[in-house]
């Protein structure tokens, strides 16, 4: 049943559609290469895979290859997970635990998407394993100390493992009797991970420019205000969602407090485990709980689970348990929409093939990584920063340099540009901006333009500077000269004169492009999580 869960996820890095966690972080590979990345935290991931950039294919096609690297990084955290989990239940309990993280619902979906979350996984469970198996040693304290170092690097939610690593100290110092020298080698892996972090992170924000310790702290004081506090959750449908297609880990979860409890084990190995299953807890308090976190969070807590596992072996037996939890795969993996990554390939085909001089654009989610995004990534919390003036305006980056494209990928920009109604992602401001600034090309893709009826002159302002091309059936003067039908010319930004019309035009920025003679491809052009 792994087998096939293993096999039915490979299968998935080529047919589940591209989400906009994976689009944006691939947008971040391209901005390390073009030398504009400086945030040195959350970014780490983008090092690994410079190289990709430069492969055949386009987008998608660079997304589809990555996958296959978070797809080994989830191997990885497979065999630390059961290494942790022999430690306090059997190897057919372990076995099953492996194949209840694996199958479960959100990891089965997500374990191989272009995030950090299963980089993360693997080095926190290889830390973790180490620190609850390894002769602690010199080489052993240093390695664990720099794979925690990275994993904080590559993410600052690595802390939340922390209630993992303080179960298992007090297990190593336990066993050793309390004795100093063991103390002492727990603190010095405290210390190595500290190193760690210091080495990796100065390494590598070196390359990122003055302003990277600048972005740096603006994350963590950004983290630190809103990635933390109490009440609703504001994931909380995916949380019940997560817990209706991962059946088996739901009710194994709702099981372990009292298997626990009634566990006659050392006390010692009770706030081990312990400290595995509190991961899960930080769905109640930790802001950015997305399906794509459980990938991060479940493999302690999967672990903790085998002592749940070996009490239902009896009654149950191995071979119902593994059917069950691979049955469970199976139907997931039946019901994916495999058309919509058809429809994401054609938008990014024909945009860069429209568009081969990369211009910067605005759009959701950083769909057209090889081009530069002038905008923030619209997530919630991302949507909230803007509005509250923590990022810039749309009308702010307008007037700083040239956005010539918008990318309707997102139900705000549908609303903005199909429709006159308010808009509340938008600052009112930005809304008329776009309303006034782009005119459709196909499909999504929207350029700056104007859209003029036959009538008397008049004054236009541009606001997107650059060569527009004249569409329209008769010559028209612009600033006084005449211009043919199909010429292009350069506008500069600020008020120009439009001649009398006899017929409709069209002023499109860009060399003379076209919209394909294809119909585009329908929305949505994401996978709803």
């Amino acid at each position: 049943m792994l087998a096939l869960v293993l096999a039915l996820q490979l299968a998935m890095v080529f047919q589940r559609a591209i989400n906009e966690d994976e689009f944006f972080h691939y947008s971040q590979v391209h901005r390390l290469v073009a030398g504009t990345l400086a945030e040195p935290l959350q970014t780490l991931y983008t090092r690994a895979f410079v190289w990709v950039t430069a492969l055949p294919g386009d987008g998608i096609d660079h997304i589809v290859v990555i996958r296959l690297f978070m797809l080994g990084c989830e191997a990885v955290t497979l065999a630390c997970l059961f290494g942790v989990a022999t430690r306090f239940a059997s190897r057919q309990a372990a076995w099953l635990a492996v194949l209840a993280y694996a199958g479960g619902g959100y990891v089965f979906q997500h374990a191989a998407s272009f995030r950090f979350d299963s980089p993360a996984a693997a080095l926190l469970m290889l830390a973790a394993l180490a620190l609850l198996r390894a002769r602690l040693n010199w080489a052993a304290i240093a390695a664990i100390g720099l794979l925690l170092g990275t994993a904080c690097v590559l993410t600052i939610k690595a802390v939340l493992y922390a209630p993992v690593f303080a179960g298992i100290a007090w297990l190593r110092w336990s066993e050793a009797g309390r004795r100093t020298a063991m103390l002492a080698r727990l603190g010095a892996v405290a210390l190595t991970a500290a190193t760690g972090f210091a080495l990796v992170y100065a390494l590598h924000a070196s390359t990122l420019g003055a302003a990277a310790d600048g972005e740096a702290r603006a994350v963590v004081s950004r983290a630190g205000s809103k990635m933390f506090g109490l009440g609703l959750p504001p994931y909380w449908q995916h949380h019940l969602k997560g817990m209706a297609i991962a059946p088996v880990v739901t009710l194994l979860a709702l099981c372990f407090p009292m298997v626990l409890r009634g566990d006659r084990r050392p006390a010692a190995e009770k706030a081990a485990l312990a400290g595995l299953f509190l991961p899960l807890a930080t769905l109640l308090f930790y802001h950015n709980t997305a399906p794509y976190y459980f990938v991060f969070m479940l493999a302690p807590v999967c672990a903790a689970l085998a002592i749940v596992l070996d009490r239902a072996l009896p009654r149950y037996g191995a071979a119902r348990i593994a059917l069950l939890l691979g049955a469970l795969a199976l139907a997931l993996w039946a019901v994916e929409d495999r058309s919509i990554i058809q429809r994401q390939r054609a938008l990014v085909d024909t945009s860069e093939r429209l568009l081969p001089q990369r211009p910067a654009y605005f759009d959701g989610f950083a769909m057209l990584g090889a081009m530069p995004k002038a905008n923030v990534f619209m997530t919630p919390w991302g949507t909230e920063q803007y509005l509250r003036g923590q990022e810039p305006s749309l009308a702010e980056t307008l007037a700083a340099r040239p956005v010539p494209l918008v990318v309707e990928n997102k139900d705000a920009f549908t609303a903005a540009l199909r429709s006159r109604q308010p808009v509340g992602d938008f600052l009112p401001q930005d809304l008329a901006l776009l309303r006034r600034v782009y005119v459709n090309l196909w499909g999504p893709l929207w350029l700056a333009g104007f859209d003029l009826p036959a009538g008397d002159s008049m004054m236009i302002m541009v606001e997107v500077p650059g060569p527009y091309t004249l569409h329209t059936a008769q010559p028209v003067t612009v600033d006084g000269i005449a211009r043919a039908p199909g010429t292009v010319f350069e506008l500069a930004r600020g008020p120009h004169a439009v001649g009398p019309r006899s017929a409709p035009l069209r002023l499109l920025w860009g060399d003379r492009i076209k919209a394909p003679a294809s119909p585009p491809p329908a929305p949505p052009y994401l996978l709803p999580y």
